[in-house]
């Protein structure tokens, strides 16, 4: 494990229970919806979903761009590319996805080739945000849209851990996030990369059944990876996290910045 290149290491080497973890907790539902609503992807659109994963966003941002349109799935993990094109091939949009295995963070398209990027819990992993923010206006059309969501660190409340505990875990958990409080930082990247009409939303919904707990599990995972605390106290930490959702005192917020910027027209 070289710390410096952690953030970026770790998902290049994906262990398969994470990767399972990944499709079920992104797995496209209803009440998602309005994370995606300011890109206002339509019909006969050209996609990219930067940093897919597994797939899951993928999927609905194909249905949404129907027979005419098409999207880009673009990831730097061999192994997430060939699952999301087996979900694609199972749900019977196959032919609307392309698929792109990068090693910067850079996007192999032409310039002003597509209609929107979705971004989507990535930007707090690429080595230079603003770099990349550019190469999206480069590849976007005039009037094209970028919309990038990503968490804020800083902000994560979990009880009934408390933000003492919270912070040992989290600051040993750190060498796995290049950026950690990107979702504050979102809106004066996206100036600095030269996008107009940048819009801020934030959303806040609480997790209080456990849904979003993976997230502390691999934070867990990470702190032990970094051997900066007591494989002791960090045994602890799950297994409080375990017993307040099974007691149902449990509580995690994680506020997800959305920011939505336009290239002129």
């Amino acid at each position: 494990m070289q710390p410096e290149t952690y953030y970026r290491d770790h998902w290049l080497d994906v262990d398969p229970e994470r990767v399972g973890a990944y499709e079920e907790m992104f797995r496209w539902r209803p009440e998602m919806a309005p994370m995606l609503a300011p890109a206002d992807v339509g019909e006969g659109q050209s996609v990219v979903d930067y940093g897919c994963g597994p797939g899951m966003l993928s999927l609905e941002l194909a249905q949404r761009v129907g027979p005419s349109g098409h999207v880009h799935a673009v990831d730097i993990n061999a192994m997430f590319l060939a699952r999301a094109e087996e979900h694609a091939r199972v749900a019977g949009v196959r032919d609307r996805i392309s698929f792109h295995h990068i090693e910067k963070d850079l996007l192999p398209l032409e310039d002003a080739s597509v209609d929107r990027i979705i971004c989507k819990n990535v930007l707090e992993y690429v080595d230079e945000p603003v770099s990349t923010l550019r190469d999206f206006r480069r590849v976007l059309r005039p009037g094209g849209l970028v919309h990038a969501t990503d968490s804020d660190w800083g902000m994560l409340v979990v009880e009934p851990i408390g933000p003492e505990r919270l912070g040992r875990i989290f600051d040993a958990a750190s060498i796995a996030y290049r950026t950690p409080l990107i979702g504050r930082k979102l809106y004066g990247l996206m100036r600095a990369a030269g996008f107009e009409e940048v819009r801020v939303g934030v959303l806040t919904g609480p997790d209080t059944q456990g849904r979003a707990a993976p997230i502390l599990l691999n934070m867990a995972k990470y702190a032990r990876e970094s051997q900066q605390l007591e494989a002791s106290e960090i045994d602890r930490f799950v297994e409080d996290v375990k017993t307040a959702i099974e007691k149902e005192t449990y509580l995690l917020v994680l506020p997800q910045f959305l920011v939505t910027g336009a290239v002129p027209n």
